[in-house]
């Protein structure tokens, strides 16, 4: 085996990886898979297979790092949960590749964008370890006008980049002019596409407004539940609230879990806070347990809690698989968080709507808003805007900048403002074209507040 082919899909892992946030290369995503393309050429089926996989598992091994810096568990089953998903992630590279390879060679390439879509993209979105946050469109986060495309399709932005690969190698093969004039053509159609699309998104009637405030307690999981500094945190908490209310919020929203209380379970804790807001709603998350069927179950929750003492919660349906819980092992691994003493979490089934202050809201917790379905589902039943909450803290940065980036592609797929709250960032406002109207930094304490539109 020549030393260059080997060493062609490594390029192409390393590729795709430094285009995914933080690093957000983009453009390198259009060029990242000509390498393994060349590899591929000519090459008998096992090879194939061979090189797919090495590209995959460096991009995987790059783009869920923060799986192995998990403080949240045991270092030992955070790397081995954060190697053994990204090998199996390879798997529908592999699928992918050898469907292609079952066609003549005169469709193989010309069809590859139809079967990633299919083979990857779909068939990896299914079943527990699903894992929507791989897509490719979300190495187009950070170009606005490309971006645009999401509003017809959660996948048309990853079927561009697998066709703009195509079209590349193709010209750089073929040595024909027509490939890169067609790739110059259909880049320029795209971005006058979104062009269209921000402006039009910039002069949408405004049915109402909201004033909004973000709560960022920046405080980290061994600080959250250590006994010892549980009334520092109260006093956070509070002076966060208490700033949001001179801000004349009518919505406060504070991330997943920032309130350790069962404050849907604990009506004493409800009552201290319900005693503080004066005409506000306040959206937190929270450990919540119900009853489902004769059995006790831990919830990771978001609540809605009224000035008028009424609330309602949201159970969060999209656990991450080795973070939130273990699939397939419940029954031998019954606890997973170091942090929260509470075992592992239950999903939740509900696709919420709720009445917020007179407008129609949906929550998203975590890697909820990585689901384009789950999203879809909520602006479906009602949703005029979202709100996400979230802690990346427990897993270093890397999260923190994918996370926000997929809020941008739901604004844009969902044409809703979106609205995120992050323990330690990061937090912010998106407008519908997917505009950043306020981003905050890292491991910053901050409260802001802003009026936010809500369209027709």
């Amino acid at each position: 085996m020549k030393f260059n082919k080997v060493i062609l899909p490594m390029i192409s892992g390393l590729l795709v990886g430094l285009a995914y946030p933080p690093f957000s290369f983009g453009f390198l995503a259009w060029i990242a898979f000509i390498p393994l393309f060349y590899s591929l050429e000519n090459e008998k089926l096992s090879k194939k297979v061979l090189f797919v996989f090495l590209a995959a598992l460096i991009s995987n091994l790059i783009i869920l790092n923060w799986m192995a810096f998990n403080s949240g568990t045991s270092t030992l089953v955070a790397v081995l949960s954060y190697l053994a998903l990204s090998i199996y992630l390879t798997f529908f590279w592999i699928i992918f590749i050898i469907s292609a390879h079952l066609f003549s060679k005169k469709n193989e390439l010309f069809l590859r964008p139809f079967l990633w879509i299919f083979f990857v993209e779909i068939l990896r979105n299914i079943g527990p370890l699903a894992g929507p946050w791989m897509n490719l469109s979300l190495t187009q986060s950070n170009y606005l006008r490309i971006i645009q495309l999401a509003s017809l399709d959660s996948h048309l932005l990853s079927f561009m980049v697998i066709s703009f690969n195509v079209i590349l190698f193709k010209f750089f093969v073929d040595r024909k002019l027509v490939f890169l004039k067609f790739f110059i053509f259909s880049l320029v159609g795209i971005i006058f596409f979104g062009h269209l699309n921000i402006k039009y998104q910039s002069n949408r009637t405004i049915k109402s407004s909201i004033n909004v405030s973000i709560g960022q307690p920046s405080i980290f999981p061994d600080e959250k539940w250590n006994p010892n500094l549980r009334l520092r945190n109260l006093a956070i908490m509070d002076s966060l609230l208490t700033e949001s209310i001179q801000d004349k919020a009518d919505i406060i929203v504070w991330p997943e879990v920032a309130v350790t209380s069962y404050l849907a379970n604990n009506s004493y804790d409800r009552l201290r806070y319900k005693n503080k807001l004066s005409n506000n709603s306040l959206i937190t998350g929270i450990p919540e347990k119900k009853t489902v069927g004769s059995e006790s179950k831990n919830f990771n929750s978001s609540i809605i809690l009224r000035q008028d003492g009424s609330f309602e919660t949201y159970q969060k349906i999209f656990l991450v698989p080795f973070a939130e819980y273990v699939p397939f092992l419940s029954r031998w691994i019954s606890k997973m968080n170091q942090f929260d003493d509470i075992g592992s979490f239950y999903p939740g089934s509900e696709f919420k709507t709720f009445d917020v202050n007179g407008v129609r809201a949906s929550i998203l917790i975590c890697y909820d808003s990585s689901s384009p379905q789950i999203v879809q589902k909520m602006v479906n039943n009602g949703a005029e805007i979202l709100f996400i909450i979230t802690n990346d803290s427990y897993v270093g940065d890397f999260m923190a900048y994918q996370h926000f980036n997929l809020a941008r592609l739901r604004a844009v797929e969902q044409r809703v403002p979106i609205i995120q709250s992050a323990n330690t960032g990061i937090s912010g406002i998106i407008h519908p074209s997917g505009e950043i109207i306020f981003q905050s930094r890292l491991n910053q304490r901050l409260v802001f507040t802003k009026q936010v539109n809500i369209y027709e």
